[in-house]
């Protein structure tokens, strides 16, 4: 019988730390696949390009008129790689310390999970900016095509004779009228020709401090807190979203899920891996995770946000 050697106990640990790793990092919750169209990419970089809106679909007149489509807005999306690791002594496994192994492999997939979802979370917590701090303190840019934010009261167009400002952005308090009103306003959105966009917001997101409010307002049958008691037309519209990651502010979005699919997407270069090395003459074997990805917003009438004084 051969006996395992003891310097290749980095090998013997492998399967079992890798276990955990995935068992815990799937066991975080995430909110991304809520609100983002995830998918994956197999290029270096990719392009958001946008394309005008076509025009007024008119009467046939003999021969069928050829729009003429023009380009919108483009950028370049890039994959920032994310790595980080940990180291497990030798002793650690010749004294069978495997509450202290253990712990590691779950401790870096939560951090791998949590940079994820403050990653997310960043476009929605400066929303009416087009730049952010990560978690790191790094300025990262989060402006869309046009160079706005996502949520701006001055969008241009590129269309000829084209509305030359358009709005997805306000001050209001959420309450049962400015609910309504914010749904209005959504419902009126125009594409960059100015023709009505048929935009139908069906989800509300917002922050921990906002659950309660929202919850009654799309949940009770009654308008909530009225004398009345008046049936509520936002009873069963919307689905709700709290997200542990917004910040803990009065601020709220309404969004329009089947645009979202379309405009807001989250992109894995290189999905999350773990793997390990042993380094012989140090005595420990060590153990890493890498990711590559990326969001991007390829328009923003999907979305209204409403940010309080």
């Amino acid at each position: 019988m051969v006996t395992a050697r003891r310097e290749y106990f980095g090998k013997l640990l492998e399967p079992g730390l890798d276990d955990i790793f995935y068992n815990e990092y799937d066991a975080v919750p995430s909110m991304l696949p809520e609100i983002y169209n995830m998918g994956t990419s197999d290029q270096p970089f990719e392009e958001a390009l946008s394309i005008g809106a076509m025009g007024t679909f008119p009467k046939f007149k003999g021969t069928v008129e050829y729009d003429r489509p023009y380009e919108g807005y483009s950028k370049i999306i890039e994959f920032p790689e994310y790595a980080d690791g940990f180291k497990i002594e030798r002793k650690l496994y010749d004294d069978d310390r495997y509450d202290i192994i253990n712990q590691r492999p779950a401790g870096l997939a939560i951090q791998a999970r949590r940079r994820r979802e403050s990653d997310g979370a960043l476009l929605f917590n400066n929303a009416a900016s087009t730049t952010a701090t990560d978690i790191e303190g790094i300025t990262v840019d989060i402006s869309g095509g046009d160079g706005k934010a996502l949520c701006a009261s001055d969008h241009p167009s590129k269309a000829p004779h084209g509305p030359t400002a358009r709005s997805n952005t306000g001050t209001l308090k959420l309450n049962h009228t400015n609910l309504q009103k914010t749904k209005n306003l959504m419902r009126r959105t125009v594409d960059d020709r100015g023709n009505k966009f048929s935009v139908v917001p069906d989800t509300l997101l917002v922050g921990i401090d906002q659950e309660e409010t929202a919850w009654e307002l799309i949940q009770s049958e009654k308008k909530v807190n009225t004398a009345e008691n008046n049936p509520n037309i936002h009873h069963g519209k919307y689905r709700l979203i709290v997200w542990d990651e917004l910040a803990d502010d009065d601020r709220w979005f309404l969004i329009d899920s089947r645009y979202a699919r379309l405009f807001l997407h989250w992109k894995d270069r290189v999905p999350l891996e773990f793997a390990m090395e042993e380094a012989f003459d140090e005595l420990v074997a060590k153990y890493r995770a890498y990711m590559r990805y990326n969001s991007v917003f390829y328009d923003w009438v999907w979305v209204y946000g409403q940010f309080p004084a």
